[in-house]
């Protein structure tokens, strides 16, 4: 057997008119190699022989793989698959969209496949070689099966004694029969697929007798389907009269049922496509006509039981509807992927920014702006003190950002000597300086197309703030001896915990590169200015640290948390991190407790000890002292006047203590 894959990329998959070139291809290839080509989805067992029902039940969609093949092996079998599979393949390329016609065929391929479905008699078809290539569900119910076990098989291994050889060999029908399938006696008929006078296939079909009563019952429900299509249905008989309308077919051309049925189609309709259908007993696909000012879509197939005319029946659409169905789709295809669009920026946003806890109204704010700035590609300025947590808002921005799958290079302005961050920033050609051996890639090369982040860019030389500029409005760069610019994208997140606007005032920092870093401004707030979030921080990071030190400490004691409460944290969220990992390395137990803290902290929170300790690996810093004391004498004196006597300071020197160390009057 040979055989070759292909990966379907066609946006509908194979629907009805694919599935016909694919035939017609097949036909062509059987004539002039005289081999019989297979077809199969990825993972089915049993290929089938190429057919367009076989590939319609096979039901092949966009990004299915299915194998093509052939039982034999020499160069003609060989070069049969291989031609296939190319035009196949170069459909893939070409019908990337759906078109008014391929619109229709699927739409009455699904109304057929449901009409089927819906039937409560079982049905199965077969190709020429006795493969079942499609079984309706009321059939598997009947062999108690599933779909898997019998499609692509033999019918007679799946039936015995079938005896379906002489319908297919002389395409004789077999009718009448009687049949015991699971202890069910079942009314069998068997009839030829006639195309083009070629047998293609069989059909069969299995009652149970005792369901015959329910005649009615089907006739009652087929018309309920005919009477909800929206497609205009006309029946007409073998005597060429009208015999039935839809509603759908009333209402848009406006007539009563009563007043046409039963006409002659001559007088109806004399030149029309169900006149020719009718003469010629051949199908009509497809075809687009206007009527009494309204442009149709047209299908008009004879109708055929044991050879016998039974007339034809048309199915049309107008086309201003279908073009309405492809409007509507179209929006809905839009709406679709822009709530697909905001889903995934939603869920990248979520996911890039959780790892920032806190619920104060500071934190809430500069979180806004950074998934805000995420959406821009403007340079960003993060201001905050040490330990704040600006590097992550930065990866923040820059992985809920389209540039999220690009790099991100942190630059240390304050860790890296003047005289090499030129050369870490820009890279250096070979023999550019003494020791230039070979050349170094800058990191602003590296990250082209991503992020950079300029952590502490107050500590940037003054030399090198005038290169940075160029960089930011030029897009572009020579690296240290180069002599080709280097055009580059990338996006700035710059960050500092100092005073930008006074290092400008002393000529510390260039004013134009101020103005083109501080484009998207974001404040982070200290640790002591949103203490509510020291409680989750401090769950946070004992959850993360049991994994890191394979510890299982489940949390803090209330007097351990009120003395992190008391503290006002210089070092921010990074000193609260180390002391929990500290204390954790030190617990005995599963609970913080006091004992697992630094000195100090614990000191500091004893109010009958008070702070004033002299050890001297726990001396504290003096504003500390100042500030305790400064702390005690207004709670005690409740004024700035008397507070400032005792403690031998003036009204207004003690006010602007107290606004220094934020301590309000006790009333």
């Amino acid at each position: 057997m040979f055989k070759k894959e292909v990966t379907i990329g066609i946006q509908e998959g194979v629907h009805t008119r694919i599935a016909a070139e694919i035939v017609n291809k097949a036909n062509e290839l059987k004539k002039k190699y005289g081999t019989e080509l297979y077809i199969k989805k990825s993972g089915d067992t049993f290929p089938v022989v190429i057919g367009i029902i076989a590939i319609l039940s096979l039901k092949i969609n966009k990004g299915d793989t299915i194998e093509i093949s052939s039982k034999g092996e020499d160069f003609k079998d060989q070069n049969a698959v291989l031609e296939l599979y190319d035009f196949i393949s170069s459909l893939c390329e070409d019908k990337n969209s759906i078109s008014d016609i391929d619109y229709i065929l699927k739409e009455n391929s699904i109304a057929n496949e449901q009409v089927l479905e819906s039937l409560s008699i079982g049905l199965i078809m077969c190709d020429i070689n006795s493969s079942i290539i499609y079984i309706n569900s009321s059939m598997l119910k009947i062999l108690n099966k599933e779909l898997n076990d019998v499609l692509g098989k033999s019918i007679e291994n799946i039936i015995k004694n079938i005896n379906i050889e002489n319908v297919l060999k002389d395409g004789v029908s077999c009718l009448g029969d009687i049949k015991i399938i699971n202890d069910k006696e079942l009314a069998m008929n068997i009839s030829p697929i006639i195309l083009n006078k070629d047998i293609i296939g069989a059909v069969a079909t299995f009652q149970d007798i005792s369901e015959l009563v329910s005649i009615k019952e089907a006739n009652v429900k087929l018309k309920k389907i005919l009477e909800s299509s929206s497609d205009l249905i006309c029946f007409v008989d073998e005597k060429r009269k009208i015999s039935y309308i839809n509603p759908s077919y009333e209402k848009y051309f406006n007539i009563k049922a009563e007043d046409i049925i039963g006409k002659d189609l001559k007088d109806i309709s004399p030149k029309g496509l169900r006149m020719k259908a009718f003469e010629s007993k051949e199908k009509i696909q497809n075809m687009s006509y206007e009527k009494n000012g309204v442009e149709l879509i047209s299908k008009v197939e004879p109708l055929f039981i044991n050879d016998k005319f039974y007339g034809i029946i048309s199915i049309s659409k107008p086309v201003n509807e279908i073009k309405e169905l492809i409007e509507k789709l179209e929006h809905s295809q839009a709406e679709l992927k822009y709530y697909k669009e905001r889903f995934i920026q939603h869920t990248r946003e979520e996911g890039a920014f959780k790892d920032i806890i806190g619920t104060s109204s500071s934190l809430k704010e500069a979180i806004f702006i950074a998934k805000k700035a995420a959406n821009s590609i403007s340079t960003v300025l993060i201001r905050g003190e040490s330990g704040t947590g600006k590097e992550l808002i930065a990866k923040a921005i820059h992985n809920s950002s389209d540039r999220k799958d690009k790099p991100f290079i942190r630059i240390n302005c304050a860790a890296i000597p003047e005289n090499l961050l030129e050369s870490e920033l820009f890279g250096y050609e070979k023999g550019a300086f003494t020791g230039a051996y070979k050349n170094k890639v800058g990191k602003l090369t590296l990250a082209n197309e991503g992020t950079v982040f300029l952590d502490e860019i107050g500590d940037m030389p003054i030399s090198m703030q005038v290169k940075l500029l160029r960089v930011l409005q030029e897009k572009e760069f020579e690296s240290i001896g180069g002599l080709t610019t280097q055009k580059v994208d990338i996006r700035f997140i710059a960050a500092t915990n100092r005073n930008l606007e006074e290092m400008i005032k002393k000529g510390e920092f260039r004013q134009d590169l101020y103005y083109r870093l501080n484009v998207i401004s974001i404040s982070l707030p200290s640790l002591r200015d949103r203490k509510m979030d020291i409680g989750p921080l401090t769950e946070y990071f004992i959850t993360k640290l049991n994994k890191k030190l394979n510890k299982n400490i489940k949390g803090i004691s209330k007097e351990s948390m009120d003395c992190l409460l008391k503290y006002d944290w210089p070092g921010n969220i990074r000193e609260l991190e180390n002391i929990i990992e500290r204390a954790m390395n030190i617990c005995d137990g599963d609970i913080i407790t006091l004992k697992d803290l630094p000195v100090f902290l614990t000191h500091k929170s004893t109010q009958t000890e008070g702070i004033i300790n002299l050890l001297v690996e726990d001396m504290l810093r003096f504003e500390d002292y100042e500030k305790e004391i400064i702390k005690a004498a207004m709670e005690k004196y409740k004024t700035y006047n008397k507070a400032g006597k005792v403690l031998g300071l003036t009204h207004r020197t003690m006010a602007l203590k107290c606004q220094k160390y934020g301590i309000k009057k006790v009333d």
